[in-house]
């Protein structure tokens, strides 16, 4: 609830945070006096208290003979036009001799300011000639007459309660008092304009005409930049209260002409060819480190979404993306929350590579090792054999019906696994290459895999060098698209090359190499690359080759020489 709630103190939720929100007025919850005024039933828990003492000061409420305000009682007509008389410097007038109220005469306690209000229009009586002095006032009438005291000044566009609609006959008066922060509603997005307004809010409400609104003396929040304001929350969203009124900026991009207000949490920015849109969090770094709306990127031409581990702004000079751990350059791969699901169980024929294959040869009898793990002309002839002799057409490929009856036990497409995301969103970069770092060391001992990602029961297939290094990418929330574990396992897809080739994967000299980064090998100097190791750091390195994943020396030329380095390393996590 807002600070000008009407409901009692139990369900008044949110009332000491709308009281610390009034920066501009100069209220602060909990600096409230003991006792507001000597009121004996307004302590400083209560969080008008301030605004009471306030209207007690002034003249403008003096309470009951027995030391009470009663703040959470309602307000009733007779007291609001006293109020309202006060509040206007109690001026000269002389009450009719005759009351224009069947229901109020000279002798009613409050007579000459309920004949003031109605004489300047302020506060009026009901078409049956009554003006129903003891009736409570509502807060939609409480905004009406504060509005005319005020001259009816003109409404600059603002955005709509959820309970207040078009139709509503003072539509106007409530959105003029939400512009300028007099009442704001609840933070439900409504403002129950037909209950009664209690005297702690009329105190709060008063305040605030007199000393500035909500968001400070002079400062107000309408048109478009209003409506993106309430969307997001308000005054009780992230963008918190306005630093100062809207101002005209240029597009640094297109030269569009539009307005941006400063919050205390962010921006609204409003063109007529981009709309209003709010600008926060680690997202506002990002922007105003390129200039913001007169830099290069422009306004926003959409709100924050969720992208990846992060979020990710369009504006009308490109993207910007943020994660609120380890955030890289916009031009390398993100963090992601989970890996990108890929289609497996892709139809096995020569040439193919990866788990599936070591398993079929595996139950044919075909002894193959290293690089030789493929589907070669060997296992397609066992393949035709086993089809054979299980009445299944002998085309040498294995698809579901072949695969069924050879490996039940194990899925058709566990060629698409992948280890699920091991880290928070939030991780940090150090964090995510221990990750990955872990769960390649748990693989140690893992069988070698020509073209394997592995499984979740690595005994049955493990990996091969990249394959190995992809899922360890997985496990550190790293998903670097388009290689995924599907193409691993085609014939001519090399992983490591791609893996070498990935502009979005920091480059370093291999003299830079520390832990967490990707050294690079081929057959010779100036042969392509046929090899990748996780570089551990103090000389170690962990691999997947020959046979196992095991741990090895930096080497230059290891395994005897049968490899040599490249001169670039890779640093996924920059």
């Amino acid at each position: 609830m807002v600070g000008d709630s009407q409901e009692s103190t139990p369900s008044r939720r949110g009332l000491i945070g709308i009281g610390a929100a009034i920066a501009g007025s100069g209220l602060v919850a909990g600096q409230a006096p003991a006792l507001a005024a000597g009121f004996i039933d307004v302590p400083r828990s209560q969080p008008f208290a301030r605004e009471i003492q306030w209207m007690a000061d002034q003249g403008i409420s003096r309470g009951w003979s027995d030391g009470t305000f009663r703040p959470y009682e309602p307000a009733r007509r007779a007291e609001m036009a006293a109020f309202l008389y006060r509040l206007a410097g109690e001026p000269a007038f002389t009450p009719p001799a005759v009351s224009p109220f069947r229901d109020v005469t000279p002798t009613t306690t409050f007579y000459k300011e309920i004949t003031w209000c109605q004489d300047g229009g302020i506060l009026r009586g009901w078409n049956d000639g009554t003006f129903r002095p003891m009736v409570p006032m509502q807060r939609d009438q409480a905004v009406v007459v504060l509005y005319r005291l005020s001259g009816s000044p003109a409404v600059g566009g603002s955005a709509a309660f959820k309970d207040v609609p078009s139709s509503y006959v003072f539509r106007k008066e409530i959105a003029w008092a939400r512009n300028v922060g007099y009442m704001l509603g609840w933070d439900d997005n409504t403002f129950r304009p037909m209950q009664p307004i209690l005297r702690d809010a009329i105190a709060a409400l008063f305040y605030r005409y007199s000393n500035g609104g909500a968001f400070g003396k002079g400062i107000r929040v309408q048109g478009a930049i209003a409506q993106a304001y309430w969307a997001a929350g308000g005054i009780w969203g992230r963008l918190g209260s306005p630093k100062g009124n809207e101002r005209a900026v240029i597009s640094g991009k297109s030269g569009a002409r539009g307005f941006q207000q400063d919050f205390a949490g962010g921006l609204v920015l409003y063109s007529s060819r981009t709309g209003s849109r709010t600008v926060g969090g680690g997202l506002l770094t990002e922007y105003l480190g390129q200039g913001g709306a007169t830099g290069r990127l422009g306004f926003p031409t959409g709100n924050e979404r969720s992208f990846g581990a992060g979020w990710r702004q369009d504006f009308e000079g490109g993207f910007r993306t943020y994660y609120s751990g380890w955030n890289p350059p916009e031009n390398r791969h993100g963090p992601v929350k989970q890996i990108t699901s890929v289609r497996g169980g892709v139809t096995i024929r020569r040439g193919w590579n990866g788990t599936r294959v070591r398993i079929i040869q595996k139950k044919l009898g075909v002894h193959r090792t290293g690089s030789r793990q493929t589907y070669d002309l060997g296992t397609e002839d066992a393949v035709r054999a086993f089809q054979r002799r299980n009445r299944l057409t002998a085309d040498g490929i294995v698809g579901p019906q072949t695969w069924r009856r050879l490996a039940p036990e194990y899925p058709f497409d566990m060629d698409a696994w992948r280890t699920p995301v091991a880290v928070r969103s939030n991780a940090s970069r150090n964090e995510r290459i221990e990750a990955m770092i872990r769960f390649c060391e748990r693989q140690l001992g893992t069988p070698y895999t020509w073209g394997g990602a592995g499984w979740s029961n690595t005994s049955v297939a493990g990996f091969d060098c990249s394959g190995l290094l992809l899922q360890g990418l997985y496990a550190a929330g790293l998903d670097p698209q388009p290689i995924n574990v599907v193409k691993h396992a085609e014939p001519t897809y090399r992983t490591s090359q791609q893996l070498y080739g990935d502009k979005r994967l920091a480059s370093f000299p291999l003299a830079e190499r520390r832990r967490g980064d990707f050294i690079f090998y081929g057959r010779t100097a100036n042969a392509p690359v046929t090899h990748v190791t996780l570089y551990l750091g103090n000389g170690r390195m962990i691999e997947s080759w020959s046979t196992r994943t095991s741990h090895l020396n930096y080497s230059r030329q290891p395994h005897n020489g049968y490899y040599t380095v490249k001169p670039t390393i890779k640093r996924p996590f920059v």
